[in-house]
């Protein structure tokens, strides 16, 4: 019964799914909160989110960053307790051309009856019909069900995501020659974002910084843009030649949002600095980036440096 209102559902024993104006938040973030708890916020999100646990405002905030309308998904709900209840749910952002599950979840006692499936067919369809010309997931490399799953519906494992970190117990790196200095985050991605040569991952595209920033800087409670800093690094003309975007929330992790070095200057002359600066102006803390192509020039960096992959994920899509 998709689109059918939850009022309606609140004496019906037997799933189904809603999707459309039917969509209520609280019963979208019910159907994927037990996921959110399982894996401590989402894992395939760029946004620093996850640091926070989970609250009905942290939901919110990654829908909205994201890009995520509760319209645009799909949640399994049962009529429980005179009330419709969220057991499941797809998450869908859709930019363009393009469109992203952000998340894909089924309770424990509905899983084997192919309601996944379902969500997953809701989600497609509506993608369809914003014009999404393709629908894009990521997996954890580790969890065969899942790819498996996906395989079965259409989908193509395009390529691996790499998500990075730097324990300061290494020790500090050498120091750069090169100093960092301040921009504005937003200028940063206006004027060099095109720097990346390769298509990223739906949680580092321009838009969803863009949505970022402007999120963080609206918030009324201190978590605002002062957390969000943007430091390039400059040639000897003094024009940036790389950057970073960079949270940090506390002194203990530093969330890289986004990084890129310029395609016209030297790979490690511009982007081993930028990392050596980092670490320097950050001594006490981990270096974390998520989602980082597999086939990107800068993994020989942090490879050089000693970080450690902590986590691979398979960009998979499906032809709409």
């Amino acid at each position: 019964m998709p689109g059918h209102p939850t009022s309606a559902l609140h004496d019906a024993r037997l799933p189904t799914i809603i999707c459309g104006s039917s969509v209520e938040i609280d019963v979208l973030r019910e159907g994927f909160e037990h996921q959110w708890s399982v894996s401590s916020g989402p894992v395939n999100s760029t946004l620093a989110t996850e640091i926070c646990g989970y609250t009905p405002q942290v939901f919110q905030d990654f829908l909205q960053c994201s890009g995520i309308i509760a319209e645009d998904c799909a949640v399994l709900v049962v009529g429980e307790g005179g009330r419709a209840r969220g057991s499941g749910a797809a998450l869908l952002a859709v930019q363009k051309d393009a469109s992203w599950c952000g998340g894909l979840y089924v309770a424990p006692a509905y899983r084997g009856q192919g309601w996944a499936k379902r969500l997953m067919e809701q989600i497609q369809r509506r993608a369809v019909e914003r014009e999404a010309s393709h629908l894009q997931v990521e997996v954890l490399a580790w969890n065969q069900r899942a790819r498996s799953f996906y395989h079965r519906l259409g989908y193509q494992e395009q390529r691996e995501l790499l998500s990075w970190e730097r324990d300061p117990r290494q020790g500090p790196l050498p120091l750069p020659f090169e100093c960092l200095e301040e921009a504005d985050p937003a200028q940063i991605l206006q004027n060099f974002y095109h720097w990346h040569k390769l298509s990223m991952p739906w949680q580092r595209r321009a838009p969803t910084l863009h949505r970022y920033l402007e999120h963080c800087s609206a918030l009324p409670d201190g978590r605002a843009s002062a957390n969000q800093i943007g430091l390039t690094i400059p040639a000897k003309d003094g024009a940036p030649v790389a950057y970073a975007l960079v949270e940090s929330r506390s002194a203990e992790r530093l969330h890289i949002l986004d990084m890129a070095v310029d395609p016209n200057a030297d790979l490690l002359d511009a982007g081993r600095p930028l990392v050596q600066a980092l670490q320097l102006r950050y001594l006490d803390a981990t270096l974390c980036l998520v989602n980082e192509p597999a086939d990107s020039h800068l993994n020989r960096i942090f490879a050089s440096f000693g970080f450690r992959v902590t986590a691979r994920q398979y960009e998979l899509t499906l032809d709409l």
